[in-house]
């Protein structure tokens, strides 16, 4: 054994050590004190999926909304130009999980095992995946090293390592190759600085390509997004039925947001109805368990308010006023919310979460702007803003900075045309990391 095998070979035997032990205390955990609710399938954690034939799949990984959002067309894909493959796609998160929910038959879903070496152990002993491939910095040591084993090859998609990341791993950098580099068939990196950050922490490059990013390879659901903007004018009927004809409210929607970041809105939303009085805010909680604190929200506030489940059937009725704030209470609703905006205001990033992904909102034309916290998605807001695709506001400014776009539909306009047009010149990473998964597979099935 070489030197830096054998002082890989410590870390790895106190890493299995400690989550073989803590995986059943995680577990409890999730059960017991976590809101997130995977109900009867919280065995699946442990390895303990159905047992089943499935087919010995190619098993894509994408851990939460962001990155199964980002992955979906790129499935979707893999499956309709190899329909003799089958598939399988696990997540972390049970909102991770509804993102396939509309695609079931075609995309089995099951949760993810925790990287401990047993659940690790019984989720291969049962799926039997010939490839796995998973997204961005998603590295398990446990996994990767079973998966090694069994001669599985790992591809990472989407792959990104920041300089932050990179430093911090070469202070480790024999142990990191040892644990996960070697582990690794194939990275499809987003930038050519992300593989260089790789190669620098020992990875061949001849392991690395650069594809850009899948997630601008989305493809909007435009019939959700048509519906948001029927259902837009339809409230503006209901509620404004003399000034319908001349434009009606404007509406700002405040997309997936945190703790801390509804009552600063609120608060923003109160100074900005001095100015404009038809202006409504949605605003979309992050996670389904925080609806009910948001609604207490609105209605400690003061304002008139309803949420996205009753307002159609309000709307129906005799007298509707329409409400100054409304609560997005649906999951898998966004296209339809930002169907009704004349602004995007993207969560996570009022409060040191660090951001989330614009690319949804600006595929469609939407004008969308994020607050100071973006570290997550720090290379598109800075390219976008660069191209003035959106803008990247600080704290001190974001009551003047929406004031001003949302008074002025020209410059509205503007924002989101050049949003939609970033997109568009960057598509084309979808059809060369499929290449490459291709490429992958067609070598194992060579050997």
């Amino acid at each position: 054994m070489s030197g830096s095998s054998f002082r890989a070979a410590v870390p790895e035997l106190v890493y299995r050590a400690g989550t073989t032990l803590l995986a059943p205390l995680v577990v409890l955990f999730i059960r017991f004190r976590s809101k997130t609710s995977y109900g009867a399938r919280w065995r699946e954690l442990l390895g303990d999926v159905p047992e089943k034939d499935y087919g010995n799949p190619v098993w894509f990984h994408t851990v939460s909304v962001g990155e199964s959002m980002g992955a979906r067309p790129l499935i979707m894909e893999f499956r309709r130009t190899r329909p003799d493959i089958p598939v399988l796609v696990t997540t972390t998160t049970a909102t991770g999980r509804a993102v396939y929910d509309s695609v079931r038959d075609l995309v089995p879903h099951l949760y993810a095992p925790l990287d401990s070496p047993r659940a690790v152990k019984r989720f291969l002993d049962r799926v039997r995946p010939r490839l796995y491939v998973t997204m961005e910095t998603e590295l398990w040591p446990a996994l990767l090293a079973e998966l090694a084993k069994r001669k599985i090859p790992a591809v990472v998609m989407n792959a990104r390592l920041s300089d932050r990341s990179r430093d911090r791993y070469l202070r480790v950098a024999g142990i990191f190759q040892e644990l996960i580099g070697n582990r690794l068939t194939r990275l499809v990196c987003q930038t050519p600085a992300d593989a260089a950050n790789f190669e620098k922490l020992g990875i061949p490059g001849s392991r690395i390509t650069v594809s850009g990013s899948v997630k601008f390879d989305i493809s909007p659901d435009t019939g959700a997004f048509a519906k948001g903007r029927e259902f837009r004018k339809q409230l503006c009927r209901a509620a404004f039925p003399d000034s319908f004809a001349s434009g009606g409210p404007l509406f700002l929607a405040v997309a997936s947001t945190h703790r801390g970041e509804d009552s600063l809105m609120l608060d923003i939303f109160r100074k900005l109805k001095n100015v404009l009085p038809a202006l409504v805010m949605i605003i979309i909680p992050r996670h389904p368990e925080r609806f009910q604190e948001v609604w207490e929200l609105m209605g400690t506030a003061g304002f008139r308010r309803s949420r996205r489940t009753l307002l159609e059937k309000e709307a129906a009725s005799s007298g509707f006023s329409c409400p100054e704030v409304i609560l997005g209470d649906s999951m898998n609703e966004l296209y339809l919310y930002f169907g009704m905006a004349d602004l995007v205001l993207m969560g996570g990033s009022l409060v040191d979460i660090g951001g989330h992904n614009p690319l949804e909102p600006a595929a469609l034309g939407c004008p969308v702007v994020t607050g100071p916290f973006i570290r997550n998605f720090r290379k598109i807001y800075q390219e976008m803003a660069a191209r003035q695709a959106s803008r990247v506001i600080p704290a001190e400014s974001l009551l003047a900075e929406l004031q001003e776009l949302l008074g002025n539909p020209r410059e509205l306009q503007k924002l989101g045309a050049a949003g939609k047009a970033f997109i568009d010149e960057n598509r084309g990473a979808l059809k060369k990391t499929l290449e490459e998964i291709w490429l992958v597979l067609d070598r194992e099935t060579a050997l």
